[in-house]
């Protein structure tokens, strides 16, 4: 009876765990019987946040490396203000140096840009520099920027 009972216990692990590898948790299974629920519960908020934007939206503030930005693959960007402002490192010492500012001058929906500035006087504020590009640029959800 013993044997029997750790028997059907293996059968059902070994087919929680199959079920995993094809498609993950199935639907309506409770936590109980998944082998690992912090897991589930670390997965559930990326699933979140990557349905919650939508196609076409900048990327969440923060630090991408290795991006496209108008046709130059960079060492890294970082997305600020809700992706209203981009600042760029284009030689990827540490610590890092913005070389370049992508913003919003005028209302333009989220991801886009307007104006480009260099950091021409190397004090890492954009404020007091010139705008020495004009146009839009469109910023993808994996951080690349591109001319339009």
């Amino acid at each position: 009876m013993i044997i029997r009972a750790g028997a059907l216990g293996m059968a059902l692990l070994f087919c929680v765990s199959c079920g995993k590898k094809e498609g993950g948790a199935q639907p309506g299974a409770s936590a109980s019987a998944s082998a690992s629920p912090p897991m589930m519960a670390s997965a559930a908020p990326a699933a979140a946040e990557a349905a919650k934007t939508p196609a076409g939206s900048p990327p969440p503030d923060g630090k991408y490396e290795r991006v496209t930005v108008d046709g130059v693959t960079v060492p890294m960007i970082n997305v600020m203000n809700g992706g209203a402002a981009v600042l760029v490192d284009t030689d990827g010492k540490k610590p890092r140096s913005w070389e370049e500012q992508y913003k919003r001058k005028r209302e333009l929906p989220a991801g886009q840009f307007d104006v480009h500035k260099t950091n021409t006087n190397n004090n890492e504020n954009f404020e007091d520099d010139k705008i020495d590009k004009e146009g839009l640029w469109i910023i993808d959800a994996k951080g690349n920027i591109t001319k339009h």
